[in-house]
């Protein structure tokens, strides 16, 4: 950690500056040895939000630290040497004060949790699943993995979705620009079928939408703004986070991919611990947080109790209707063959490639999508102007 402190010199003058150390005793001995006396020394506090880390610096944490640990080398020493080796990233402040809590006793995964805004939920959930198994070195190396296909995933997303989605921003400048310089011109002339009653319904909401536009547009992108506030406020609670998983798995398409990336990683977690001899309860408990799905993990603590009180694992996981027929059957053969770990990881594998092919043909079907969307809003802006003409055209035939 970095430390700023006050100090007096022996001749007297007053020093400022900057001191690196462990603890504020340690700071304070290290300038009293440079025959200053500190008379201020407090901690320099880095905001996560500030650190601008990339997710290739935190695979290389993970890459790297796993190595360190494998080489025999202390955690704590491990972390220290990460510290001086990314002097170029964010993570440095986080490494430091990571080095300082695992010195003092905590868990690498407690003292990951401190630092929400760097390390989410599931990597975590992975480091504790490591830590209860004795397998830490591959919860690192997993969470590395985990995050260089995340990164790959999404700018695959973001490259997919560039191009269609600067056509729909222009696109919509253009239709927004339209309802409010160009329609209205075209309100002289649907004026006599406006009156007798006779304009096409697509003009009169065309027109109703140019009218919202020009005179009631501070109001509309208010509402907006407010709405788009209180659904985000909302979602961060409790009861609306439970609300978004469930919605998450239900919608059509989006929602098996969910499913099947959520149970993928509870399968590789869950056949992991079991491998590593840890009791099939305390797995259960660890691996339902890494579905990242409130839904899922509810339906794995079920199956838990239900394992305690002596059924199999599949007939709870079964009643519980979120996961398919071929897991069940898959995890009740494992049970009859005492193979349940390797039959879970193998599974773990196979729900990732067909949940990265299933997504991979739905980012090539966004493009054409979003294209098709604005070609309808062009193609029904045509037919409302369209239309009241070759009326009149045909009135006076």
């Amino acid at each position: 950690m970095d430390f700023q402190y006050v100090a007096k010199a022996r001749s007297g003058t007053v020093v400022r500056g900057q001191v690196s150390a462990d603890t504020r005793a340690e700071a304070r001995r290290v300038l009293v040895q440079k025959s200053l006396v500190p008379t201020k020394v407090h901690e320099v506090r880095v905001a996560a939000r500030a650190q601008r880390i990339k997710s290739r610096d935190l695979s290389s944490c993970f890459t790297n630290l796993a190595d360190l640990l494998e080489a025999g080398v202390p955690l704590v020493r491990a972390l220290d040497l990460l510290a001086e080796r990314g002097k170029q990233t964010g993570l440095t402040p986080v490494l430091r004060d990571l080095k300082v809590r695992v010195a003092n006793g905590e868990s690498i995964s407690s003292a990951f949790a401190q630092h929400q805004k760097v390390f989410n939920s599931f990597s975590v959930n992975i480091l504790r699943a490591g830590e209860e198994g004795g397998f830490l070195e591959e919860s690192l190396r997993s969470l590395s993995r985990f995050t260089e296909r995340s990164e790959d995933l999404r700018s695959r997303i973001v490259g997919a979705i560039a191009y269609p989605a600067f056509l729909v921003g222009m696109g919509t400048l253009q239709l927004v620009a339209m309802l409010v310089f160009f329609v209205p011109r075209f309100e002289v002339i649907f004026e006599r079928l406006e009156k007798r009653g006779e304009l096409p319904l697509p003009t009169v909401v065309l027109l109703g939408g140019s009218e919202i536009v020009q005179e009631h547009a501070l109001m509309v992108f208010l509402v907006i703004s407010i709405t788009a506030f209180g659904i985000w406020s909302w979602l961060k609670t409790e009861t609306g986070q439970q609300v978004r998983d469930q919605m998450q798995l239900r919608i059509w398409g989006f929602g098996e991919i969910v499913r099947q990336y959520a149970t993928s990683r509870f399968c590789r977690v869950l056949g992991t611990m079991l491998q590593n001899g840890v009791p099939i309860l305390t797995s259960l408990e660890v691996s339902r947080h890494v579905t990242g799905n409130r839904m899922m993990s509810q339906a794995i603590r079920s199956a838990s109790d239900s394992i305690a009180s002596g059924q199999s694992l599949a007939q709870p996981l079964q009643r519980s209707g979120q996961f398919s027929d071929e897991l069940i059957e898959l995890v009740r053969v494992g049970e009859s063959t005492n193979r349940l770990d390797k039959i879970l990881q193998n599974t773990a594998e196979t729900l990732e490639r067909q949940a990265n092919r299933t997504l991979d043909l739905y980012i090539r079907m966004l493009e054409p999508i979003l294209l098709l969307v604005m070609a309808v809003a062009i193609l029904f802006l045509l037919l409302a102007l369209l239309l009241p003409i070759l009326q009149s055209a045909e009135s006076l035939t």
